[in-house]
């Protein structure tokens, strides 16, 4: 059960807020209020898109990338468009009065570059890495003797704030274990080509050596991390990420020091 644990923490990372959006009726209709309104995006963002021209005779806004969405502006034919980001087959623009939407890829795709060449539509960029909700991911590395595979489910709750739960299996010549713990995740910034972040959580291990011997039982330990590390995006919806973690262990009225290098792979959506 102790196994499944980062599972069932992701799974009520994922279910938490819909459920406690159906069971409010308040945040029901702050829901539908939202949906009602314009997406936001920085001024810093606007000034680094793509910018198109519309040949269309209009360009619908959408309040969100669906269909289902409102309209709430449209854009005329002629008028210049910033392309900001991306989510399937939808493109969040704005336009030079900075009104703000959602439109298809089929309407973006008629619309023309300041050469009069059609646009080349861009694809999931770093920066959308910080705008995604839900991750997913594994990472492989050494924790003083030990190799280490884990994996990883995390969830944002701001832009630069989130939260990872872990699991992880330990393995060395005369001991296995596991690992599982929760972590604040930071990642002050998306202007460069990698996002570096800062963690800081807690957890438990338990090492149960492997020579079979009467009296033997597994030790179980709780532990506090904090570490350091980067992301970088390589594209479609992977980053590559690898990070420092410095574990103080309590054990038997004492505490350990280890130290964790690892590297993974993470996917967002």
């Amino acid at each position: 059960m102790q196994r499944h644990l980062i599972l069932v923490l992701s799974l009520c990372l994922w279910a938490f807020p819909s459920l406690a959006q159906q069971n409010n009726p308040a945040q029901q209709e702050n829901h539908q209020a939202q949906e009602k309104q314009p997406p936001q995006v920085s001024s810093d963002d606007i000034n680094q898109a793509l910018k198109v021209e519309v040949i269309d005779p209009y360009l619908e806004l959408h309040t969100g990338p669906g269909r289902g969405y409102p309209v709430i502006y449209v854009v005329e034919k002629g008028e210049e468009i910033a392309v900001i980001s991306r989510r399937t087959t939808w493109y969040l623009i704005a336009d030079r009065r900075g009104k703000t939407g959602w439109v298809t890829r089929e309407s973006l795709a008629r619309t023309l570059l300041d050469t009069g060449t059609p646009v080349a539509l861009p694809e999931t960029r770093h920066g959308d890495f910080l705008r995604h909700k839900i991750r997913l991911g594994f990472t492989v590395g050494k924790q003083e003797g030990s190799d280490q595979i884990g994996l990883l489910a995390g969830y944002r709750l701001s832009r630069n704030f989130g939260v990872e739960v872990e699991y992880g299996q330990l393995f060395a010549e005369t001991v296995d274990g596991y690992q599982q713990s929760i972590s604040l995740i930071v990642e002050p910034t998306d202007r460069w080509s990698f996002t570096p972040f800062l963690a800081a959580g807690f957890g438990r291990q338990e090492l149960q050596l492997k020579e079979k011997l009467p009296g033997n039982k597994p030790v179980n330990d709780d532990f506090r991390s904090l570490g350091i590390g980067v992301n970088a995006y390589i594209g479609f919806n992977f980053v590559l990420r690898g990070e420092y973690r410095h574990l103080t262990i309590f054990s038997d009225n004492d505490t350990v020091s280890n130290a964790i290098w690892r590297i993974g792979f993470s996917s967002f959506f």
